[in-house]
Parts: structure tokens; sequence; C-alpha cells
């Protein structure tokens, strides 16, 4: 619900789970649901989402997961730039990288690349977020995610309009001719 912006919903769905007792306190659902919800009112609760990320964080580093602890540190990023707390962001997504660079877990960073360049671009930093839409754009076909294709064009062009605006307008067709493609 949360990645097709239903924010309010996925909110909600994340309290019930949250409301299920779980032997595992670092169970997925349980992980998942802190995630969520933290993600999900970042914007309105950023005292309230930044403990559920925070909890989730600190479930992932106990049961020793490491991937699950580059995931809470990646959305820890991304409710951090929505907080508008962009250095806090930016330290969150490279601890996320440098977990995945320790795992040689490159197949997971195209789930994080666009979020992380969003939080370089909202920060000033347009050419890392060039860079890192750039390796979205690479590695997405590759790996078959397309959605993410369309999100790294899609970022590309919005990094792009001020400066370049012929080649943001080329990003953002590709971006739609991907999305069509998905809806056909």
């Amino acid at each position: 619900m949360l990645q097709l912006g239903h924010r309010e919903e996925a909110a909600q769905r994340a309290r019930e789970v949250l409301g299920i007792p779980h032997a595992d306190p670092a169970s997925p659902p349980t992980l998942t649901a802190r995630i969520t919800l933290g993600v999900a009112i970042a914007h309105e609760e950023p005292d309230e989402a930044a403990e559920h990320l925070h909890q989730a964080l600190a479930l992932a580093r106990e049961d020793g997961h490491l991937h699950n602890e580059a995931w809470c540190l990646n959305c820890l990023g991304v409710a951090l730039r929505r907080m508008g707390r962009y250095e806090e962001a930016l330290a969150s997504h490279r601890q996320a990288f440098a977990l995945l660079d320790e795992l040689f877990e490159e197949h997971w960073k195209i789930h994080f690349l666009n979020g992380y360049a969003e939080t370089c671009r909202l920060a000033g930093l347009p050419e890392e977020a060039l860079r890192l839409h750039r390796q979205a754009l690479e590695l997405a076909p590759v790996l078959g995610y397309r959605n993410e294709e369309a999100l790294a064009h899609e970022g590309i062009a919005t990094v792009l309009d001020a400066t370049a605006p012929a080649t943001a307008a080329e990003h953002r067709a590709a971006g739609r001719a991907v999305l069509r493609e998905l809806d056909a």
C-alpha cells in the first residue's frame, strides 16, 4: 500500500499488525510493520515515525540479519528525508549501502538506489543523484525491475529539468513508456 502512495491505509494496516502478538519481536511481520508505519507517518508524525524505525533497526541488529539492517537503514533514510533531515538521511543511506557492499549484494541495491538518489537531490547533491539514478537505470532492466527503471528515468528527468530540459523530457518519456509497457 505504501509503495502505491496509500500512506494512511499502509499506516492503519501496519498498526493492526503491531497489535497482533508475535512470539518473536524480530519476526518479519513485526519488522515490516514498524518500517511501513515509520515511513508512512514520517511527515505527519516524525517523532513516532523515528521511534518505530529505530525500533525496527534495533530488532534487525539484535537478530544479526544484515539484509534486514540494510533495509531498515534505507527506510530510515527515506523517512528522514521526508522529515527534511537530509544530512541524517544521507548518513543512513550510506550505512545501508556500506552493508550491501560488505555482503556483496549488488542485486539488493536496486531497491535502494532511487530513494537514495532522491535524498541526494533534495540535499543539494544533483551529481550524486544523477549517478545513483543512472546506476538504477543500468541495473533495473538487467534484474527485471521495470518499475525501478521508470523511477530512475523520472528521477533523472527531475534532476535535469532546470539544466537540460530536452534530456529531461527524453527521460520522462522513456519512463512513461516503461510504465505503459507494464500496464499493457
